[in-house]
C-alpha cells in the first residue's frame, strides 16, 4: 500500500514495464469473475450447496457478498474493494491501474447480468450495490473513475472511459427499470417530481451525486489527443444523451426533442463544476490535457454562449474561464496557445460585455500571437482578431488596422541570407549536437515539470527567436479575415464595419510588394501562404471587384512562381500552391480572361501546363473511384496503389 511501491523493488521496476505478477493476476481475476456468471444464475429454489455448506449462486458478487459490504473499517471484507481502488488510482504502474479498472468493469457486468435471473429481493440487493450512495462498491467506483478518467497515461484513461460507459449504462438501465416497475405496480407519482424529471436528462437522474464528478471528465475526454480515448468518449456521449422522439400536438411525428435538453442541457445545469474542472485542467502538467481543456472551453462559448436558453448558465463563469485561457496564452506548448487564442475570440463574440474588462490584455496577447513561430497559431490569432472586430465594431477595427499597417511590411526587415547559407545552417552537425531535447508538439524541454512556474515566455528555458517575415505571414491571414468577413457590404458581419477599396487597395499593394522580396530563403514560405489565402480573398471581394482592382497586383508574381523551368529556386510546396491558386482564380473570373492576363506577362504556357496537370489528376482520381485505376481495389491510404 505504499505510495511509491517501486522503492521496495530497488528501482528495478518503473511505471511503464510490467509489474511482476500483479497485472496478470488482475486480468485472471477479471476473467474468473466474468466466467462465474457465464452459465446464468442458478434459481433460488435450486441453489447448490458446496461441501462447506456455502450456497453456490453462479455469481461472484453473491458468493463473495462479504467483500462488497461495509464493516465500518473494521471488517476484513473491505480489503478487496479498497485494494482495487488503490491499484486503479494510486499504484505507480500504468498497466496495473488499467487492469484494476478492467476488474471493476467486469464486476459491474457481473452484477447487471446476475440481476436478470434473480428474485426481486436479490435483484434489489445487486442494484443497491451500484445505486445507493452509502454502498462501499459505489464509493470505490466513484474514486476509481475520478482517478482513471484524468490519468496522464492514455492507456489508463481509456480503461477509465470503458469503465465509465459500463457504469453509467448500468445506472441508467436500473433507473429506467425501477421507473417502469413503479408505473406497473400502480404507484402514484407526484406531479412536481414528474415535472422535475422531465427537466433533466436520464443520465442526471440516474447518476445523482456522481454527475458533478463524471460530467466534466466525460466532456474533456472528447477532446483528448489520443484518438482512441477521444472517439470512444464521443461515442459514449452520444449513447448517454441519445435523443428521444416525443410527439406533440401540432408537430410532426418526426420531431425529435432531447429529454432535459440532452447533453447541452446537462452541461448548462452543471456549468459550475464543469468550469472549475476546465480551469484546473488548463494548468495541468500534461500539455495534452491543457490543450483538451482549452478546446472544451471554446466549445462552451460556441454552443452555450450562443444559445438563447443556456447562455445565462455560463455567464457567471466567464471571468474564471477567461483567466484560465489567459494563463495558457504563454504556454510552452504551441497547440495550447493555439486553442486558447481561438477560445478567447469565441468568448468575445458570445459574451462581449463580460469580456470587456479583459479586452486590453486579450488584444495584446492576440497581436503577440500574430508573430508566433507556428503558422497555425498566427492564423488562429487572426481569426480571433476578426471575432473581436465582430464583437466590438469600429473601435476594435481601428486598433487592428494600426497593427496591420505596422506589421505588414515587416518582411523587408528580414536579414539577407542565401539558400546555401540556410541549408548549411540546417545541416551543421556541430550546431545541433548536445542541445536540449524537446517534447513532441511543444517548445518545452522534455520532462520539465508544469505548474505555475512554467507559464510565461520569460520562464521558458529555450525559445526560438521570432523572425520579421513571420509578422507579415500573420498579416496575410488577418487580411483574409478582414476581406471574408467585412469587405462586402451585403455580407458583412457588422453593418457599421465595411472595408472599401480606399482602405484595402493600399494594404494589398503593400502585401504584394512584401511578397516579391526574395533576399531570404523563407520568402518561399511567405508566398506559399499568400497563394493559399488569395482565392478566399478574391471570392469575398467578388469577381468584378477583384478583377478590376487587385488581380494585376499579383498576376506577375503568380506567373513567375508557376514557371520553375528557369531555376527560380521555388519549393514544390510553393509551386503547387501557386498552381492551385491559379486554377481557383481562373474559375472565379473566367479561364479565358485569366489566361489573357497571363499572356500580357508572357507566362500563359505555364498556366496551360498547370491546367493540364489538374485535368490529369482529376481523371486519375475519377478512374480510381470507379475501379479502373491500376490497383484501385487494393489502394492503401498509406502508400501508392498496389497492383493486384
Amino acid at each position: 500500500r505504499e505510495n511509491n511501491p517501486s522503492a521496495a523493488s530497488d528501482g528495478a521496476l518503473d511505471d511503464t514495464t510490467g509489474w511482476r505478477a500483479l497485472e496478470t493476476n488482475l486480468h485472471a481475476l477479471a476473467s474468473y469473475i466474468d466466467g462465474c456468471v457465464g452459465n446464468g444464475f442458478v434459481g433460488e429454489n435450486d441453489e447448490e450447496k458446496r461441501e462447506d455448506g456455502a450456497i453456490s449462486s453462479g455469481s461472484y458478487l453473491l458468493e463473495e457478498a462479504h467483500l462488497f459490504e461495509s464493516h465500518d473499517g473494521d471488517g476484513d471484507g473491505e480489503w478487496f474493494l479498497s485494494g482495487l481502488q488503490h491499484c486503479s488510482v494510486v499504484h505507480v504502474n500504468r498497466h496495473v491501474r488499467a487492469a484494476s479498472a478492467a476488474v471493476l468493469g467486469v464486476l459491474i457486468k457481473s452484477c447487471m447480468r446476475s440481476r436478470r435471473y434473480s428474485s426481486r429481493e436479490t435483484r434489489d440487493y445487486l442494484e443497491d450495490l451500484l445505486v445507493e450512495s452509502d454502498s462501499l462498491f459505489r464509493r470505490v467506483l466513484k474514486e476509481s473513475l475520478k482517478g482513471t478518467l484524468a490519468d496522464n497515461w492514455s492507456q489508463v484513461r481509456m480503461a477509465g472511459s470503458v469503465l465509465c460507459r459500463r457504469y453509467v449504462g448500468a445506472l441508467m438501465r436500473i433507473y429506467r427499470g425501477r421507473k417502469k416497475a413503479a408505473m406497473r405496480d400502480g404507484e402514484k407519482v407526484d406531479e412536481e417530481e414528474e415535472e422535475e424529471e422531465e427537466d433533466v436528462t436520464v443520465f442526471e437522474s440516474a447518476a445523482g451525486d456522481l454527475v458533478p464528478m463524471l460530467l466534466p471528465r466525460m466532456c474533456l475526454n472528447r477532446f483528448y489527443i489520443a484518438q482512441g480515448v477521444k472517439l470512444y468518449s464521443q461515442d459514449t456521449w452520444k449513447t448517454v444523451f441519445e435523443q428521444q422522439k416525443q410527439s406533440r400536438e401540432g408537430e410532426e411525428d418526426t420531431t425529435a426533442t432531447a429529454v432535459g435538453g440532452g447533453g447541452m442541457g446537462a452541461v448548462a445545469r452543471n456549468a459550475a463544476p464543469l468550469c472549475r474542472y476546465y480551469a484546473i485542467m488548463c494548468d495541468a502538467d500534461n500539455h495534452a490535457v491543457r490543450e483538451a481543456a482549452c478546446q472544451g472551453v471554446a466549445e462552451l462559448a460556441q454552443k452555450l454562449g450562443k444559445h438563447s436558453l443556456y447562455a445565462e448558465f455560463l455567464a457567471p463563469h466567464v471571468t474564471i474561464l477567461l483567466q484560465a485561457l489567459l494563463m495558457c496564452f504563454h504556454d510552452e506548448s504551441w497547440p495550447v496557445r493555439d486553442e486558447a487564442c481561438l477560445a478567447c475570440g469565441t468568448f468575445c463574440l458570445a459574451y462581449a460585455e463580460e469580456c470587456l474588462p479583459e479586452l486590453p490584455t486579450l488584444f495584446e496577447r492576440w497581436t503577440e500571437q500574430m508573430t508566433d513561430q507556428i503558422w497555425s497559431v498566427r492564423e488562429d490569432a487572426a481569426v480571433a482578431l476578426g471575432d473581436a472586430i465582430a464583437a466590438y465594431g469600429p473601435d476594435m477595427l481601428e486598433k487592428v488596422m494600426k497593427v496591420l499597417k505596422k506589421s505588414l511590411p515587416a518582411a523587408k526587415d528580414q536579414p539577407a541570407m542565401s539558400r546555401e547559407e540556410y541549408k548549411k545552417l540546417q545541416n551543421d552537425m556541430q550546431a545541433h549536437t548536445g542541445n536540449q531535447l524537446y517534447s513532441c508538439g511543444s517548445l518545452a524541454p522534455k520532462l520539465r515539470k508544469g505548474g505555475a512556474g512554467r507559464i510565461g515566455c520569460g520562464n521558458c528555458a529555450i525559445d526560438r527567436p521570432k523572425a520579421p517575415w513571420e509578422a507579415t505571414d500573420g498579416c496575410i491571414y488577418l487580411m483574409r479575415e478582414l476581406c471574408v468577413r467585412f469587405a462586402n457590404r451585403d455580407h458583412s458581419e457588422r453593418e457599421d464595419v465595411v472595408l472599401d477599396d480606399n482602405t484595402l487597395l493600399p494594404l494589398m499593394t503593400e502585401l504584394a510588394d512584401s511578397c516579391r522580396l526574395s533576399h531570404y530563403p523563407q520568402s518561399d514560405d511567405l508566398r506559399t501562404t499568400l497563394w493559399r489565402q488569395l482565392p478566399p480573398i478574391a471570392g469575398a471581394l467578388g469577381k468584378r471587384r477583384f478583377k478590376s482592382l487587385y488581380l494585376d497586383l499579383f498576376i506577375e508574381l503568380l506567373a513567375k512562381n508557376l514557371d520553375d523551368r528557369y531555376g527560380t529556386g521555388a519549393s514544390q510546396l510553393s509551386i503547387h500552391a501557386a498552381g492551385q491558386c491559379a486554377e481557383e482564380l481562373a474559375n472565379l473570373i473566367g479561364v479565358g480572361i485569366f489566361r489573357g492576363r497571363l499572356e500580357a506577362v508572357g507566362r500563359e504556357d505555364a498556366f496551360d501546363r498547370v491546367m493540364e496537370e489538374r485535368r490529369r489528376e482529376q481523371m486519375m482520381a475519377k478512374a480510381a473511384g470507379t475501379g479502373k485505376f491500376l490497383g484501385a481495389k487494393n489502394f492503401s491510404p498509406f502508400g501508392p496503389p498496389i497492383a493486384g
